[in-house]
């Protein structure tokens, strides 16, 4: 069982023993695996008479949305969009998994010192943000929600989880479970909302430590990998490097999916050379921690992709937090870097762009259009699938 996650979700995962609704679930993903779809097809369904008894109606799948961007505050047609910020964090606690307590923080006074800069982001002409602060480092996915709502900006928040920092912000049962015992919570999450809050998340999103995938971050991308055939979410990578990356692709290949599924974020560290040759591979590119030292860089490393047709490939994001959670003391919430960092991008990077020679069309299909087709809905793999009948509860 998933253990409640300690600071945001609106409830936690209230206790739910999984039980013999996740002996369902499990049943039904090893049916897929027997692999000829014969066998598949004369299994019965999964339905909650077989489970219950009493009834006949099966099990209800919900609605995936497939075709529209999942925000905090519902379903999202792509063309509203608009200008997308692909990978930011607005408040993150980096005191662990294992860290006590639960919002450490007092939200009334985040949301009054937070809302103003998503106003002014707005008024600068973004339209959506996609939030990237995972579970056990501070996603509060209610607080997402407040700020979607008061702001006017669509917000994306997220499933999975970090491995980074050698494992501080995973939860100890990722030590024991399988692939298919964490995707079977991903997709729970996917299928049916954040706890009890009922908020859906819009991608799925897993950090990784450089040097390539350890066994537990190689078993969270597996995870990642059948969340996304049964939810259609894309898979966000948080790394530094391209080695994990890399692996991470073989593993989706492996798994079945396209390379479109996967967005890597990497920030200003990220190799280049790395970069490209992913891009080729057909990747998504999230260029984040883009400042007045390294933007000349990235301007000159998207003149690159656009030589080699590849812009389509391309995303911005900050991917910084702007706000962390104090390690001690009573959670006082700081500001990371200057105020109006939220603004860089969209007030100074994209002016560079312009001056550099690209037009309005390619700059539209940086903060527009690639990020309404990175973050729509839907299953990324060659060959169709039938959709299970996963009984979450």
């Amino acid at each position: 069982m998933l253990g409640p996650e300690r600071d945001c979700l609106a409830g936690g995962e209230s206790g739910i023993l999984w039980g013999v609704n996740r002996r369902a679930f499990l049943w039904a993903a090893s049916a897929a695996t027997l692999g000829a779809a014969a066998k598949c097809a004369a299994l019965p369904a999964v339905s909650l008479n077989s489970i219950f008894g009493g009834g006949s109606k099966e099990a209800a799948l919900p609605d995936l949305c497939t075709g529209k961007v999942m925000g905090v505050c519902g379903p999202v047609n792509p063309s509203r969009l608009g200008v997308t910020l692909s990978d930011e964090f607005l408040v993150c606690d980096f005191s662990g998994a294992n860290a006590p307590g639960a919002i450490r923080y007092d939200m009334e006074k985040a949301f009054e010192q937070i809302l103003p800069e998503l106003v002014s982001l707005k008024t600068a002409g973004c339209e959506t943000l996609v939030e990237s602060t995972p579970a056990y480092m501070g996603r509060n996915v209610k607080f997402l929600q407040r700020l979607s709502k008061a702001s006017g900006l669509n917000i994306l928040t997220n499933t999975g989880y970090s491995a980074q920092e050698n494992g501080r912000y995973l939860p100890a049962s990722v030590e024991t479970e399988q692939a298919e015992d964490i995707a079977f919570g991903w997709i729970r999450e996917a299928w049916y909302g954040i706890g009890e809050s009922g908020i859906r998340p819009g991608v799925i999103r897993i950090g990784i430590d450089n040097g390539g995938l350890t066994a537990t971050a190689g078993k969270l991308f597996q995870a990642a990998c059948r969340a996304h055939l049964e939810t259609g979410l894309p898979i966000l990578v948080q790394s530094a490097d391209g080695l994990g990356v890399a692996e991470a692709l073989s593993l989706m290949r492996k798994e079945g999916l396209e390379a479109a599924a996967l967005i890597w974020a990497g920030g200003s560290e990220a190799d280049n050379r790395e970069r490209l040759e992913l891009a080729r591979m057909g990747i998504r590119l999230s260029l984040g921690a883009i400042t007045r030292e390294c933007s000349k860089e990235y301007a000159q490393f998207l003149e690159q992709l656009k030589n080699e047709d590849l812009l389509d490939r391309a995303l911005l994001g900050h991917g910084m937090s702007h706000y962390r959670v104090a390690e001690s003391g009573a959670g006082e919430l700081r500001r990371v870097g200057a105020k109006g960092e939220y603004l860089w991008i969209l007030k100074e990077f994209l002016s560079q762009l312009s001056e550099a020679g690209f037009s309005r069309s390619e700059v539209s299909r940086i903060t527009e259009k690639n990020p309404r087709e990175a973050f729509e809905i839907g299953v990324r793999k060659a060959e169709s699938r039938s959709r299970k009948k996963y009984l979450l509860f």
